[in-house]
């Protein structure tokens, strides 16, 4: 008996030497994940690893980038704009994307076809729109009915668009390129635009903007 175990204590300690030493055919994996793999191997938590929670700028670009989600599109509706009155300048206006835009001297209130109210210079409307007749309308955010001239999208005029379809997230956030101190919510099935540049992978990445799905799908349209 005492034979038996002593050789059965030396196999135990063989096998112990065994495993502290890598060798060991029973060797257990590690309890933290990573743990004993490569430092390539690691794997980081995905965009959409935090449920309920809204995706970052940053996130929001890799997520594009990574499911190559740029499609090219042509705006099809009209927008409505009058240049900022004097007694309107310094005026917060609430806009569809969740944030206070005031009202800026020598800017033109623009509005879309859902009533959202936006601003922009004359220079870049004409460049993306024609003019067309002058209309009275008061929209909600105006105190009194006011004169505001009809602009039609140019046809040629194209910019690049992209879904954002994470439904782990509440939604994602956007610096626009023109004032990246705003950030912008969308809800997912919301879509990020830039300018018609040839190819929208290798462009500046936060020239973007945001366009809420309901107004992007009632005034925009995909280009084959």
């Amino acid at each position: 008996m005492k034979s038996v175990l002593q050789i059965s204590h030396r196999l135990s300690c063989l096998t112990v030497m065994l495993a502290a030493m890598g060798g060991g055919a029973c060797d257990r994996p590690s309890s933290r994940p990573g743990e004993g793999l490569p430092s390539s191997t690691a794997v980081e938590p995905a965009a959409d690893d935090n449920p309920d929670g809204e995706m970052s700028h940053q996130e929001t670009l890799a997520w594009i980038q990574q499911h190559r989600a740029w499609r090219r599109v042509r705006k099809t509706k009209p927008i409505w704009a009058r240049a900022v009155s004097a007694d309107e300048v310094g005026k917060e206006f609430q806009t569809a994307d969740r944030a206070i835009e005031s009202a800026r001297e020598g800017y033109w209130l623009s509005v879309g076809v859902a009533d959202e109210p936006w601003f922009q210079d004359r220079a870049k409307i004409d460049a993306k729109y024609t003019p067309g007749k002058v209309e009275s309308k008061q929209f909600s955010f105006d105190d009194a009915s006011r004169e505001y001239q009809v602009f039609h999208p140019k046809p040629d005029v194209m910019n690049w668009g992209a879904q954002i379809l994470v439904p782990t997230r509440k939604g994602f956030n956007i610096h626009p390129s023109y004032d990246p101190s705003l950030s912008l919510f969308s809800p997912s099935g919301g879509y990020v635009v830039k300018p018609d540049v040839d190819d929208p992978y290798t462009d500046d990445p936060d020239h973007v903007w945001l366009v809420q799905q309901p107004l992007f799908e009632s005034t925009y349209e995909f280009v084959e």
